[in-house]
C-alpha cells in the first residue's frame, strides 16, 4: 500500500514538471514570432501604442436632500389675474341725518307731514292690563282705524313690551309715544296712503358744568352739596377709583373738581345722557387729574395730562359710598370668636348696594360657597383674581364662565353665609395667594399712542379754556402733577 502511495506522488511530480516545461516553450515561441513581423506593420499597429492613463482629481461628494412633498397651491392662483375694483362699505350715517326732528305737539308733526290740521290733542296713560288698542278705543278711534294704526306701528316697536304708565299724546289723525330717551314714535293718518309710523329725534340741549368743592367728612356729601348728580359722581369715583382708596386716602380739607356735560330734552327738560370730561382730586400729598379722550373707533380712555393711562388692572374699592369696616390681617372673628387671619377687607354698606367688577375677566365661580354665602370669583389674567362674598344676590348675567368688564355691576351687598351684617368681603389674589387689596401694587395701563398725543393735548387745552370761561383753573395743574401711587 505504501509503495502504491509513493508511486502516485512520483507520477504527480513528474506531470507537473512536464507542464512547466510546456509553459516555458509557449512563452519562448511567442517572443520569437514577434521578431519576424515587418517593421512597418509594427509601426502602424494601433495596438502597439503605449496607453497613457490620466486620472481626474477627486471631487467632494454631495448628498442630495430627500425630496419633500410640496405644499398645496393656493386655489386662487388657478383663476386668471384680473384687476378687481372693491367698493368699501359706507360708514353708518348719524341718526340726525336720516330721521326727522320731533315737534312739541302731535298736531305740528301732522301739519308738517300731511299739510292738514288735527283736532284737539289729549294725553292718555297706559293702564295695567290695557293694550294700545284699548287705549285708542278710549281716545275715540273706530275699529278699522285701530287695526290699521296698530299694524303700522308693529315694525317700529313691540307693543307687548310697553310699560304701564307710558304716556300717549293723541289726536283724531295720529298719536305719539316714546320707548327710548330722545326718540318719539309718531303714527299718522296720511289719507289715501293709510296709517304710517315714523321715528323722530327729540331735540336736545347740552350743558357743561364745572364743579369744585372742599371735602369735610365725606366726599359724597360734599359732591351732592355742590350740585353733582348721582350719575356724574359714580363716573367720577370709577375713574379715580383706580388710584384712590376713597375709604382711607380722603382727608378733611382735600378738594375735588369735575367737568360734566349733560344732555337734556328740549321739550321736557328731562335728563337724557351725560359725559364726564375731566376728573380731579387734590389730596394732602399729591394731585390727581384725568381727561377723557375718544380715540380710534370711539373707544373712550382716560389719561393724565402727560398721556399716562388712568386705568389699572384692578379697582381698589369695587363699591362706592361704603365704609371700610374690617382691614386685612389677624383679627377676632365676629361670629366664631377665634383669632384668625382675615384674608380680605370688608366694606359695610346698605343692603342692595351695587358691587362692580374690579377688573375685566372671566367668572370662575358664581353661587353659594359655604360660610362666604353667595360668592363670585373672577380671573383677570394669569396673575390676578378677585373674590366677592356675602352677596344678597348676583346680577342676572353672572354665572360660571361669563365674561365681565371692569366697572360692570356683578352683584348686590347682602349678609349671606357666616355674617353679622350687610357688607362686602373683598379679596385680591396674586398667584392664588390673598394679599391686602388696599396696599397691593397694581400695574398701570398703557400710555397713549404717540399718534394720538397731539390730538389729546388739544383736548386738554380745550378743557382748560372751558374752565377759564367759568372763571377758574384746575387744581391739578401741570406744575405739581404727580401720579406715582
Amino acid at each position: 500500500m505504501a509503495k502504491w502511495y509513493f508511486s502516485m506522488i512520483e507520477q504527480a511530480i513528474y506531470k507537473s514538471y512536464e507542464w512547466q516545461k510546456m509553459m516555458v516553450l509557449a512563452a519562448s515561441f511567442i517572443a520569437l514570432s514577434s521578431l519576424f513581423i515587418p517593421v512597418e506593420l509594427r509601426a502602424n499597429d494601433e495596438y502597439s501604442k503605449p496607453i497613457h492613463v490620466v486620472f481626474a482629481p477627486m471631487q467632494p461628494v454631495f448628498q442630495v436632500p430627500a425630496a419633500l412633498p410640496k405644499s398645496k397651491p393656493d386655489p386662487a392662483l388657478a383663476y386668471p389675474l384680473k384687476p378687481v375694483s372693491i367698493i368699501l362699505p359706507v360708514p353708518k350715517p348719524a341718526l340726525s341725518d336720516i330721521l326727522p326732528e320731533s315737534t312739541a305737539t302731535v298736531s305740528e308733526m301732522i301739519r308738517v307731514q300731511t299739510n292738514t290740521n288735527a283736532g284737539t290733542e289729549t294725553q292718555l296713560t297706559l293702564q295695567a292690563g290695557e293694550g294700545v288698542a284699548a287705549l285708542l278705543h278710549r281716545a275715540g278711534y273706530d275699529s278699522a282705524s285701530i287695526v290699521a294704526a296698530v299694524d303700522a306701528v308693529a315694525d317700529k316697536a313691540s307693543l307687548r313690551r310697553l310699560r304701564i304708565g307710558t304716556k300717549f299724546q293723541v289726536t283724531d289723525k295720529g298719536f305719539r309715544f316714546s320707548i327710548k330717551p330722545g326718540q318719539d314714535i309718531f303714527v299718522i293718518y296720511y289719507g289715501k296712503s293709510g296709517w304710517i309710523a315714523l321715528t323722530a329725534l327729540r331735540p336736545t340741549e347740552s350743558y357743561i358744568t364745572f364743579f369744585q368743592g372742599s371735602i369735610d367728612g365725606s366726599i359724597y356729601k360734599a359732591a351732592m352739596a355742590a350740585g353733582v348728580s348721582e350719575a356724574a359722581f359714580n363716573e367720577y369715583v370709577r375713574i379715580l377709583g383706580f388710584s384712590v382708596d376713597f375709604q382711607r386716602d380722603i382727608r378733611n380739607g382735600d378738594s375735588f373738581e369735575l367737568l360734566y356735560e349733560t344732555d337734556r330734552d328740549s321739550f321736557s327738560g328731562k335728563f337724557i345722557s351725560g359725559r364726564l370730561h375731566y376728573a380731579g382730586l387734590v389730596l394732602s400729598n399729591e394731585n390727581l387729574g384725568f381727561f377723557r379722550y375718544n380715540g380710534a373707533n370711539n373707544i373712550t380712555s382716560w389719561y393724565d395730562e402727560n398721556g399716562n393711562s388712568a386705568a389699572r388692572t384692578l379697582i381698589r374699592t369695587p363699591i362706592s359710598g361704603a365704609r371700610l369696616s374690617s382691614s386685612f390681617g389677624r383679627r377676632k372673628h365676629p361670629v366664631s370668636g377665634f383669632n384668625a387671619m382675615h384674608k380680605g377687607v370688608d366694606f359695610a354698606a346698605p343692603y342692595g348696594t351695587p358691587i362692580i367688577a374690579a377688573g375685566s375677566g372671566l367668572v370662575k365661580e358664581a353661587g353659594w360657597k359655604g360660610s362666604f354665602g353667595r360668592y363670585i370669583r373672577i380671573r383677570h389674567n394669569a396673575t390676578y383674581d378677585t373674590a366677592y362674598a356675602h352677596l344678597q344676590r348676583l346680577a342676572p348675567n353672572i354665572h360660571n364662565g361669563s365674561r365681565v368688564k371692569q366697572g360692570e355691576v356683578i352683584g348686590y351687598v347682602g349678609s349671606t353665609g357666616k355674617s353679622t351684617g350687610a357688607h362686602l368681603h373683598y379679596e385680591v389674589m396674586v398667584n392664588n395667594r390673598q394679599v391686602n387689596p388696599m396696599t397691593v401694587s397694581l400695574p398701570n395701563g398703557q400710555r397713549i399712542d404717540e399718534k394720538h398725543l397731539l390730538a389729546f393735548r388739544k383736548t386738554v387745552a380745550s378743557i382748560d379754556r372751558e374752565l377759564l370761561s367759568h372763571g377758574t383753573v384746575r387744581f391739578a395743574s401741570k406744575d405739581n402733577f404727580n401720579t406715582n401711587r
